[in-house]
This record gives C-alpha cells, structure tokens and sequence, in this order.
C-alpha cells in the first residue's frame, strides 16, 4: 500500500510549507475532505525507532506532510558532514524520502555557533528545513545543557535559534520543538516568545514539561495559550493516538498543524486513519506484514554484519505496537528473549496464518 494519489508532501519552498502551516483552525467536518485538506501532520522524531527505514516506510503508507530526523547531536564542534548524511541519507534524495515526503534535520545542541555552522553544513548538502530539539528529557542530554535543559534559560534557546537562522539560507525554514517548561508548565510562554523572537518559522510544542515527561496527559490548554501569544505558527505535539485525539485537541488548542509520535509507531497507519483513507487502526496481520518489510529494508540498508542493529529497532517498534495492542504486547514478551532476526522473522511469519510464504529474503 503506498501513498500515491494521497495527499502527503508540502513541496517547497520555504513560504509553501508556512502558508500550509499557518492556514487556521480546521475546516469542515471532522473527517470531511475539506477538514483533511487543511490540516498538517508531521511524524515525530523517535530516538532509536524513526532511522531513515521507518521514515521511508511510514511516508510511503500516505497523508504525512513531513516528517523530522532523530536528533543529531552536536558539541561544541560543527557536525561533520559524514556524520549528518549517515542520520539523514534523504540528504542524497533532495532531502526527501522516496515517496516525496520533506525531511527536516534535528539537530541537538547548547553552542549557538557550533549548532549554527552545523546547520549551515546540513543546508549545503541539501536540507530542506532544520528544526532544533529543546525537548529532549534524557539525563545524559540535559546534563551537557542540551535538550530541554535549554529550557531553563529562555534567552539561550533564543540565541541558538537566531544563529541558526542567520546561518540559513532564506529558502530553508528553521523550526523548534520544546516542551512547556523544564518543571514550570506556565514558562511555555516564554519559552515560545523566545523562539519568535529568534527567528523561528514556527514551533512544535510537546504538551509537558522535562520532569513531567510521560507520566501526566499532554496539557493541550496550555499549548493553546501559546499558540494565542505568538504570531508564529504553532504545531501541536503530545497524546494523539487516534482521530479523535486530534480533533479534540484542534479543539482545545486551535492548532491545525500537528505532530504524531508515540501515536504513529503504536498504530503506523495513523495518518491515514486520521486523513480517513483507512476506517480504523490495524489489524495484527497487517502489523506483523509491515514488520516483515521492516526487517528486508533494514537488512538492506545496513548490509551484512548489523542485524544487532535492526534486531534493536524491531524490538523497540514491537514494544511500541504493543501499547495498544495486546497481541502484539504479548509477541515483544517472545521477541524480546530472541538473538537473530531469523528468529524474529520465524516469530512474526508464525503470527500470520498462512503466510509463511511472506518470509523476506534475508542475507545476514
């Protein structure tokens, strides 16, 4: 199933996205053709989950405009251009996947100079758009002032952001993601006027603080708030599992625009569900057949010797996928004890009556 004849990608240039981003409240019914026109969606990026794989894979399945790289790291030196390529192969694509979907590079980092130079690189090489993580919750990351860390001094996050756009081309748009605060959720407002002020084309806000991480609901009010307190366009971010999370949190936010991450990976054909191609969530069949692609593409792509690799990322997908569906909470139990992904492989091909014959031709 891919993607063709569906809407999906915003080409560019810069003002094409930003005229999609900033078009107002939704449209129409909820699940009318007018309403799926004017909405946005974007796929999250996912440390360890969403490698350039799942996001050809994802893309190709329809209804995602744009989707964002995991975080690429940066110290207190550029990132070189191997390393930015090996996070973001659509670099060589015209920063797209192979279906069309733009990519943004997310970079990660505290040194305005070293984050900007960075960025400068990724725009040479070809990116379409760079989009900053200051949302980021893990220790090792806020412990370098990275992430969400940035957070807690609004003022540094507007000076990353504005190096970063004096860096970049006019024609590629430059973005952040933040939460609503390090531990004050009422600092979002702050947080937001900092990132206009820098420079930002618009703002994806996850709707918790750091030390909330996962723990409490997304408070979408407050992204609300924001979205009124700034004139950029803001992307709604936290707790979408469905069509109709996203239309109450249109609802409550006033976004049109929003980002789907955990949602995406427990059910991969959201966006479609969402736009209302497909009338529900998956089935485990239609699940474990996307797995079995999975494995081929990353087998693929890594090459002989990395099966540990796409071992890792199968496992953590199907650990997701299970949060919503038991039967597949319920194969993670097996697939985490497994070594080989011909041993997963025998695991999913098992889970699907009669499709043995699915097995993918594996050289490993």
């Amino acid at each position: 199933m891919t993607g063709a004849g569906v809407h999906c990608a915003v080409p560019p240039p810069r003002e094409a996205l930003l005229a999609r981003l900033g078009a107002g409240e939704p449209l129409g019914a909820p699940g009318s053709e007018s309403w799926s026109a004017s909405i946005f969606l974007a796929l999250a990026p996912m440390e360890g989950i969403s490698d350039f794989v799942v996001r050809s894979m994802l893309s190709e399945l329809g209804g995602m405009d744009i989707c964002v790289t995991e975080f690429i790291r940066v110290t207190d030196r550029p990132t070189p251009p191997a390393v930015l390529r090996r996070a973001c192969p659509e670099l060589d694509m015209e920063g797209r996947t192979d279906s069309g979907v733009p990519v943004l590079v997310q970079l990660l980092g505290s040194d305005p100079t070293a984050v900007a130079e960075s960025a400068r690189t990724a725009c040479d090489l070809g990116a379409l758009g760079i989009d900053l993580n200051f949302g980021c919750p893990a220790r090792r990351v806020n412990g370098h002032h990275g992430g969400a860390a940035v957070l807690r001094e609004p003022r540094d996050l507007e000076r990353i952001v504005a190096a970063t756009r004096s860096a970049c081309p006019a024609r590629v748009s430059v973005s952040a993601k933040v939460r609503l605060g390090w531990d004050d959720p009422d600092d979002i407002l702050d947080i937001a006027h900092a990132a206009e002020v820098g420079g930002a084309d618009w703002l994806t806000i996850h709707g918790r603080t750091k030390t909330g991480m996962y723990t409490s609901p997304a408070d979408w009010r407050r992204i609300g708030l924001a979205r009124a307190h700034v004139s950029i366009p803001v992307v709604a971010n936290g707790d979408i599992f469905s069509p109709d999370d996203l239309v109450s949190c249109a609802q409550v936010t006033g976004c049109s625009a929003f980002m789907l991450g955990r949602g995406a990976f427990q059910d991969p054909n959201l966006f479609r569900w969402i736009r209302g191609l497909d009338r529900g969530a998956w089935v485990q069949s239609h699940l474990c057949r996307l797995l079995l692609d999975f494995i081929a593409r990353a087998n693929a792509h890594h090459g002989p010797g990395t099966d540990r690799l796409a071992l890792n990322r199968l496992k953590q997908w199907v650990r997701s996928m299970g949060q919503t569906h038991p039967e597949m909470y319920n194969m993670f139990s097996t697939l985490k004890h497994i070594q080989t992904l011909h041993e997963a492989v025998g695991l999913i091909c098992g889970a699907i009556d009669h499709t043995v014959h699915a097995r993918p031709s594996l050289t490993l």
